[in-house]
């Protein structure tokens, strides 16, 4: 019986063996990014105290979630990027009594702060259009949550926070080409961006 089991076993290694088939494992690789291509831009016109230019591949959502809170303004919105699982999510303040412009300012650079533990770099951009809207754009590199934040303002009245997040674990190599894409459409908001 157990010469039986033993010729049993080896006819088994053996002609498991014997297959010409060579196996090679795949490359630790990323998924593949298709980025969407463009066709037109839109003009984002509501009764939001501003407007900008988006692309014909996002869509505008009004943000009604901010942590079971009563929302500030019915001006936060995001623009997704549905291809990417991405989203810019703008919060906006109005300047006046009950909101200083220090203290969001301050605000907005803790945080693009917040993520130096994980960043490699934080670069900071001066924002300046022919309309006169200023501002600061904080470019995060590394494995930070997220990679590009900004503010616009006119320094008096009006303040609006950005901010790109995607739908995934941060991670800089995987998302460098979708976050080099939606760069491209923020220059282009910051361009066309304008206070009512």
């Amino acid at each position: 019986m157990a010469r039986n089991s033993l010729l049993v076993f080896l006819l088994v290694v053996l002609v498991g063996c014997s297959g010409t088939q060579n196996y090679v494992p795949k490359p630790v690789a990323y998924p593949r990014i298709s980025l969407p291509e463009f066709t037109n831009y839109s003009r984002f016109e509501t009764t939001c105290p501003y407007t900008f230019e988006y692309p014909n591949y996002t869509w505008i959502k009004q943000d009604t979630f901010f942590f079971d809170e009563v929302m500030l303004s019915d001006c936060w919105v995001d623009m997704i990027y549905p291809d990417l699982n991405a989203k810019v999510h703008f919060s906006y303040k109005e300047i006046g009594r009950d909101i200083s412009l220090e203290k969001v300012m301050e605000d907005s650079y803790e945080l693009a702060y917040t993520h130096t533990k994980k960043a490699d770099f934080i670069d900071e951009y001066e924002i300046n259009n022919p309309n006169g809207v200023q501002g600061l754009m904080s470019n995060i590199g590394g494995d930070a949550a997220n990679n590009l934040q900004f503010y616009l303002t006119d320094y008096e009245k009006h303040y609006l926070r950005g901010a790109v997040y995607f739908a995934s674990h941060p991670n800089q190599d995987s998302i460098k080409p979708a976050l080099d894409f939606v760069k491209k459409d923020v220059m282009h908001l910051f361009e066309t961006f304008n206070w009512k």
